[in-house]
């Protein structure tokens, strides 16, 4: 409904008329449907209302989730783990260096089961 509206009053996204006029409108069929006149109008002051007020929030909160997406991924749309995290993400190099301590690792334990057996 408020995308009819934003088409019709021919307004841009943000405005919040447009939230609240399709917010009375939608309340006020469903009001009528279910609970008569008095329905209406109470259902057209709940829609209006809470559809504002919920549209108004997320006008508000839309930068702060900008940047909190940004600070979350990296440029390659993967998840960027934070500096004090105790997981690392190991280039090339290092993964070498870990498989080759991984190795010599294991050919001792080897060592150590065969001396003891």
């Amino acid at each position: 409904a408020r995308e009819f509206v934003t088409a019709t009053r021919k307004t841009g996204p943000d405005d919040l008329l447009n939230s609240a006029i399709a917010g009375f409108g939608t309340g006020a069929i469903l009001g009528r449907l279910q609970g008569g006149q008095f329905g209406a109008y109470r259902y057209s002051l709940i829609f209006a209302v809470v559809g504002t007020a919920v549209d108004f929030a997320a006008l508000k909160l839309r930068p702060k989730l900008h940047d909190f997406s940004e600070s979350m991924f990296d440029k390659s749309s993967s998840l960027k783990l934070p500096e004090w995290s105790p997981i690392q993400v190991l280039d090339e190099e290092a993964l070498a260096a870990k498989r080759a301590r991984e190795e010599k690792l294991y050919g001792q334990r080897k060592a150590l089961n065969k001396e003891e057996s």
